[in-house]
């Protein structure tokens, strides 16, 4: 399948695969996927925008038809980004200011090439984020 999620008739992700990777469509401020490199901007976008969503899903017979119909949807309308809108990033950070370490693990999420939320929950269990940053990344991701 092709999946679609647009904001305010931006698309924010165009992708294709099964239902697990096609779930993130569907996240919301109480659902989060786990895995998708898309999962945190998603949540941002639930966090710190004003959007009204629009979930788009394209039944296909195989996955070469999937990636056909994903690569053209790019071309046409976009979606194959991970850049997160500089006012949403800034609500975000406002919610750590004055915390340098925190909003370096934001910042480094952010940009993370799998998925920034795993990332940070990962790194929270490995001992490398203390409890008083974590307490202020949590709050700020509402997770």
């Amino acid at each position: 399948m092709v999946y679609v999620l647009m904001a305010n008739k931006e698309p924010i992700i165009v992708g294709h695969g099964k239902f697990n990777r096609a779930k993130v469509i569907c996240d919301s401020k109480n659902g989060i996927t786990n895995g998708h490199i898309k999962a945190i901007k998603v949540r941002l976008y639930h966090l710190y925008g004003d959007y009204e969503f629009r979930r788009y899903i394209i039944p296909c017979t195989n996955k070469l038809e999937a990636y056909e119909i994903e690569k053209e949807l790019h071309s046409e309308i976009g979606g194959n980004e991970t850049r997160i809108p500089e006012e949403i990033k800034k609500r975000l950070l406002e919610r750590v200011e004055g915390d340098e370490i925190a909003t370096l693990l934001l910042e480094i999420a952010i940009q993370s090439s799998f998925d920034g939320l795993y990332d940070l929950r990962r790194w929270r269990r490995k001992g490398i984020i203390g409890n008083e940053k974590w307490k202020l990344i949590s709050k700020a991701l509402e997770i």
